[in-house]
């Protein structure tokens, strides 16, 4: 295939994807798109952005790179592509360990004396389980909108299933 042949890189859903999948994507990219245009206007502004804020633009981000992750799969895995169910089932079985990975203890609330070192740990130490708790949110979000368009892939994952093992659909 040459250039011209080429669909253009757009992370659209492929052309074989059914309506309802590509509704859910433009869904995402519409609500990623919405919290990183307020994120850009807001500290265009100078203020300040909220736990809140961050944490939408995050999980928005994280939803969306997924859907579009399974669009892409859709299209040009397996060099052949495959069928919207097959690449749904994949997904579920590689995001589905995220919804219940243990969430990081609370950090430690009595930190040592105060210092650039000291703060930026404890930083760190919490932005992980914020993260944490990011991805296993987004993580139910995508497996619940992926059960509308996949039920029958939906309920062959079980707990007991790999994450690298895919479910058939």
């Amino acid at each position: 295939m040459n250039d011209a042949q080429q669909p253009p890189a757009t992370g659209a859903p492929p052309p074989a994807a059914p309506a309802a999948l590509e509704a859910i994507i433009e869904q995402a990219r519409k609500a990623r798109q919405h919290h990183t245009e307020d994120t850009f206007r807001r500290l265009g502004r100078g203020e300040r952005l909220s736990a809140e804020q961050i944490y939408d633009t995050l999980h928005a981000h994280t939803v969306c790179t997924w859907w579009l992750l399974v669009a892409r799969h859709i299209e040009y895995a397996d060099s052949g592509g495959l069928r919207p169910a097959q690449a749904i089932a994949r997904f579920i079985s590689w995001i589905a360990p995220y919804a219940t990975d243990p969430t990081p203890p609370e950090p430690a609330t009595q930190a040592p004396a105060p210092g650039a070192d000291t703060e930026r740990a404890a930083a760190l130490d919490h932005l992980e389980r914020s993260l944490a708790l990011v991805r296993q949110n987004a993580a139910r979000a995508f497996l619940t909108q992926a059960e509308t368009l996949a039920p029958a892939c939906f309920r062959q994952q079980t707990p007991d299933t790999s994450a690298g093992q895919e479910a058939t659909a």
